[in-house]
C-alpha cells in the first residue's frame, strides 16, 4: 500500500477504471481515518456527540475483548493440538460500526491479510491481558517469557507464514511491530506503542513526528472569513485541479511574497478536505536515505490513522531541494510546499499556486463591514496605508477596542487612534529585526526651511494622506500596476534638517519612522542582502511604516562596469533595489550628503527630490529662537541675531546650544552668550572652519 494520504476528497479522479478503483478505495480509507480520529479524540460537543462517543468506546472495547478471547482459544488449541478456531474475518465482520472500530481501521488502512491480522491480535492481546502472556509462556515452554516470537505467531494461525514478516510486508513496512532477531531466522515481536494506543482508542501524532512536525497555528476562526474573494477563486481552482488530477502524487507549490497569506491558504485547503495541517521545516529533513525513508513511512502511517495534511516550509532553499524531492516522492498523496517567491518545479507535475494578500479594494470592503460604516473614509485610509489579511483585520480591531481601560466602541473618538496604532504594531516586530525605530519629536513648527522646500514636504505629506481618494475613488489604481507608493530623496549637507524633516512627516501622518539598520541588511554572502531587503519591504507594507534610508548612497550607489564577479553581484543588488522601490506601496525616504553618488536610474522613481540648503541668516535666527526648551534658564543677553551670524547648520546649532547649556550647568549659571560662544568656538574648530577676529565677540 503506497497511497495513504491525509485527504478525503477525490484527489485522483480519472477516467481510468483501475485508477478509479484505487481512488475510491483511498477515499474510503481516508473517511475511516477521519471518523476514527473524531471518535478517539472524544467528539466534544453536544450530548448526542458524547453519547455517540460512549457507544463507539463500548463497541471498540467489545471488539478488543473478542479478539483476546480468540487469541486465548487459539493458544489453547496449539497446546492441545486442536484445529478449527474461528476466522478473524468473521469476528471483525461482527463489529462493523460507523465509525469503524480501531482494529478494523488498521486492517483496512494497511491491507492486512488474515495472517497479518492474527499477528496484530496476538501482540495486542499480550500487551493488554496477563492471561495471554502466561499461556504464551506455556506454549513456548519458557519460564522467562518476554515477548511472542514469529514461530509462536505462525502456530496460532495457519494463515500466518514467514511472508508476514518480510521487510516489505505490511506489518514491518508500516512499522506496526518491532522485529528483534533471535537467530535461526526467528525473532521476538513487540507491538509499536503508537499502534497499541490507537487500538485502545487513544489517537495522537507519533512522538517521533511530533518533535519535527508542528500543528499549524489556528489562523482561521469559525464564522469568520479567512480568505478574500480573489484568494477564494484561486483556492477553488486548486481544488478543481486536485479533483481532476491523474497523478498518484499531487504537489502544490504555494508561492508569493506574503508568508501569512500562504499559511492561511494552506489551512483553508486542509479544511476543505477535512484534514489537520501540520508544518515541517525543510531544513529538518534528514539527509541520510535510511532516515529519510523511515520518516516517510512514519508520516504515511500517521496519515492512515489521522486526517492530516503536510505543509513543508522553506522549500525554496537550493541546499535542501534534492532531499525535499526525494521525501515528497516517497510519501505520495497530496503535499503542500512553501516555494518562496516563485515556483521551484519540485516535480514535473507540480501545481503552482500564487498566493497574494487581499487587494486594497477587498481590504477596504472588509474594513467597512467590520466597522459598520463608522467614518466612511476610515476603511479606505486603512486599506491604503496598511496591508493586512482578513484575520489580521479582525484581530487588530479587537486589540484597538481593548487598548483602553474601557472597552472602546466604534463611535468613540479614541477608537480611531487606537485602531491606527494597532495596525502599526501588527508587523512592527518583524520590521524591528532589520530597522531602528526613531522616536519622532520634530514637527512643522520646529523644522526651519526655505519656503520652496517646506512646500515640497507639505505636498509629499498630502499625497500620502490623499492616496485613497486618488487611487480608489478617482480610479488611478485601475490604470496603474506599480509606482503607487511614494519615494523621496532628501539631499544636502549634514545637519541641514533631513532627518528632522522625516520625523515631522511621520508625526503629521501618525506613522512609525524606521531607520534601516545597514548591519542587519548587508551580508557578505551572495543573495542574502536581497533576501533581507525583501523581508524589509514586506514587513514595512504590512505595518504601513515610513522607511528611512539614512546615508542612502551606501545602498543606492551607482552601478559600475563589470570587471569581476563582485561587480556583477553588486549591480544585481542595485537592480533589485530599483524594483523594490518602484513596487513598494508605502513611503520610502532616502537621505544622502552625496546626491551625485546615487544611481541615476533611481531619480525617475523618486516622486520628490528635496535639496536641503545651508541655512541663511534668517533661517539660522529662527533656529536659534527655538533651540532652547521653555524650562531652560536663559540670560537676558542671549541675542539670536548675533548668534545667527555664526556660519552653522541646524545640526551644529543644536550641538552649540546643548554644549553651551552643559557649560552653564557646570558653573551653576544661566545659559548666556559667554557659554554659547565658547561652545561655538569648539564646534567651529571641530568642523575645521576658520574663525575670524571678532566672530565670537558679544556684548
Amino acid at each position: 500500500m503506497t497511497e495513504i494520504v491525509g485527504v478525503n476528497n477525490s484527489a485522483q479522479l480519472s477516467s481510468d477504471p483501475a485508477l478509479d478503483d484505487d481512488h475510491d478505495a483511498m477515499i474510503s480509507k481516508q473517511r475511516e481515518s477521519t471518523a476514527i480520529h473524531q471518535a478517539t479524540v472524544g467528539m466534544k460537543g453536544s450530548q448526542q456527540s458524547l453519547d455517540a462517543f460512549a457507544h463507539w468506546q463500548a463497541t471498540n472495547q467489545a471488539h478488543i475483548s473478542r479478539l483476546i478471547d480468540w487469541v486465548l482459544q487459539s493458544l489453547d488449541a496449539v497446546r492441545n493440538d486442536q484445529t478449527g478456531q474461528a476466522l478473524l474475518a468473521d469476528i471483525n465482520r461482527g463489529f462493523v460500526s460507523d465509525p469503524p472500530t480501531a482494529f478494523n481501521v488498521m486492517c483496512n488502512q494497511f491491507e492486512l491479510t488474515e495472517g497479518d491480522q492474527a499477528v496484530l491480535a496476538l501482540l495486542m492481546a499480550v500487551s493488554l491481558d496477563e492471561r495471554v502472556a502466561r499461556k504464551c509462556a506455556d506454549v513456548m515452554g519458557s519460564e522467562t517469557f518476554t515477548h511472542p516470537t514469529a514461530s509462536l505467531a505462525m502456530s496460532v494461525s495457519h494463515s500466518c507464514g514467514w511472508g508476514c514478516f518480510s521487510p516489505h510486508s505490511p506489518l514491518r513496512y508500516w512499522l506496526l511491530l518491532d522485529w528483534h532477531p533471535l537467530g535461526g531466522g526467528d525473532a521476538t515481536l513487540t507491538l509499536d506503542e503508537r499502534i497499541l494506543s490507537f487500538l485502545r482508542g487513544v489517537n495522537y501524532l507519533d512522538e517521533r513526528l511530533s518533535v519535527m512536525f508542528e500543528p499549524s497555528p489556528s489562523l482561521i476562526k469559525r464564522d469568520e472569513p479567512s480568505l478574500s474573494a480573489s484568494q477564494v477563486a484561486r483556492l477553488k481552482a486548486t481544488l478543481n485541479y486536485v479533483h481532476q488530477a491523474r497523478e498518484r502524487q499531487i504537489v502544490i507549490e504555494l508561492h508569493g511574497e506574503d508568508k501569512t497569506s500562504k499559511t492561511l491558504m494552506a489551512t483553508a485547503l486542509a479544511n476543505e478536505v477535512c484534514a489537520n495541517l501540520h508544518v515541517l521545516h525543510g531544513t529538518s529533513l534528514p539527509s541520510y536515505p535510511n532516515d529519510l525513508d523511515a520518516l516517510a513511512r512514519l508520516w504515511q502511517r500517521e496519515a492512515g490513522l489521522m486526517p492530516i495534511m503536510l505543509l513543508i516550509e522553506n522549500g525554496d532553499d537550493p541546499a535542501n531541494f534534492r532531499v525535499l524531492q526525494q521525501f515528497t516522492g516517497r510519501i505520495g498523496g497530496l503535499v503542500l510546499v512553501d516555494a518562496g517567491a516563485m515556483p521551484i518545479g519540485l516535480t514535473a507535475n507540480s501545481f503552482p499556486l500564487l498566493v497574494e494578500r487581499p487587494t486594497v479594494h477587498e481590504q477596504a470592503s472588509y474594513w467597512h463591514s467590520i466597522l459598520n460604516g463608522v467614518d466612511d473614509g476610515l476603511p479606505a485610509r486603512l486599506s491604503e496605508q496598511f496591508s493586512l489579511s482578513l484575520p489580521d483585520i479582525v484581530q487588530t480591531t479587537l486589540v484597538a477596542q481593548s487598548s483602553d481601560s474601557d472597552w472602546l466602541e466604534y463611535a468613540d473618538p479614541r477608537f480611531e487612534k487606537a485602531l491606527w496604532r494597532a495596525c502599526q504594531r501588527r508587523a512592527s516586530s518583524e520590521l524591528s529585526k532589520l530597522t531602528q525605530h526613531i522616536e519622532c519629536k520634530a514637527s512643522w513648527d520646529t523644522l526651519v526651511l526655505p519656503p520652496a522646500q517646506t512646500n515640497m514636504l507639505e505636498q509629499l505629506t498630502a499625497q500620502v494622506k490623499l492616496r485613497s481618494r486618488v487611487y480608489q475613488q478617482w480610479g488611478f489604481r485601475d490604470r496603474m500596476s506599480r509606482g503607487m507608493g511614494i519615494s523621496a530623496l532628501f539631499c544636502g549637507d549634514s545637519g541641514t534638517g533631513k532627518t528632522m524633516a522625516a520625523e515631522a512627516i511621520a508625526n503629521e501622518l501618525g506613522l512609525d519612522l524606521h531607520r534601516i539598520d545597514l548591519s542587519a541588511i548587508i551580508s557578505k554572502y551572495i543573495g542574502e542582502t536581497e533576501k533581507h531587503m525583501r523581508q524589509l519591504f514586506l514587513a514595512a507594507e504590512r505595518c504601513g511604516a515610513i522607511l528611512f534610508f539614512d546615508e542612502a548612497d551606501a545602498l543606492f550607489g551607482k552601478r559600475g562596469d563589470v570587471k569581476s564577479s563582485n561587480d556583477r553581484f553588486s549591480n544585481i543588488g542595485i537592480d533589485d533595489l530599483l524594483q523594490r522601490i518602484e513596487a513598494y506601496r508605502g513611503l520610502a525616504i532616502l537621505s544622502t550628503n552625496l546626491k551625485t553618488s546615487i544611481d541615476k536610474a533611481f531619480f525617475r522613481r523618486f516622486r520628490f527630490v528635496v535639496d536641503f540648503p545651508f541655512p541663511g541668516p534668517l533661517e539660522r535666527e529662527r533656529i536659534w529662537r527655538s533651540a532652547f526648551p521653555s524650562k531652560t534658564p536663559l540670560a537676558a543677553n542671549i541675542d539670536p541675531v548675533r548668534l545667527a551670524k555664526l556660519n552653522l547648520t541646524g545640526g551644529s546649532i543644536h550641538n552649540v546650544a546643548l554644549n553651551g547649556t552643559f557649560l552653564a550647568a557646570q558653573h551653576d549659571e544661566e545659559v548666556s552668550m559667554r557659554w554659547l560662544m565658547e561652545a561655538a568656538a569648539a564646534e567651529l574648530q571641530k568642523l575645521d572652519r576658520p574663525i575670524k577676529a571678532g566672530d565670537l565677540d558679544y556684548g
